[in-house]
């Protein structure tokens, strides 16, 4: 009993220092990219030492603690985000923008093939 126990406490230890490793990096690239934004003239990984590590740090030790929680929250979140976001219906100035793109191809392939100018007027049928 005492040796499950152990095992027990071991495995949700290892898990929790894993899951906190993951998040402070996440994190920490994430500051120092918002730092680099917000103060171009400073070291933005120099300020996150400063400032921003010890928060960091204390975050993610709060999410590693609460990985039994966290971990399939923020898998089934990203499930989710996936397939909210996937393939959503383009917008009408993206259509546009994709018309415009594929109308240029043609008119440049038209002309690597010779096809534009001598048979073909800018308004007539196309073949």
């Amino acid at each position: 009993m005492l040796v499950g126990l152990l095992l027990l406490l071991t495995v949700y230890v290892s898990v929790a220092l894993l899951t906190a490793r993951v998040v402070y990096g996440i994190e920490r690239v994430r500051v120092i990219e918002l730092e680099r934004d917000w103060h171009a003239d400073e070291d933005p990984v120099e300020r996150f030492r400063r400032q921003g590590q010890s928060a960091t740090a204390s975050t993610a030790f709060l999410y590693g603690m609460a990985w039994p929680v966290v971990v399939p929250a923020y898998l089934f979140y990203r499930c989710a985000a996936l397939v909210i976001t996937g393939r959503p219906p383009p917008a009408p100035c993206e259509r546009a923008d994709r018309a415009e793109r594929l109308d240029a191809r043609i008119r440049e392939l038209e002309e690597s093939l010779g096809l534009r100018g001598h048979a073909l007027d800018e308004n007539g049928p196309r073949p």
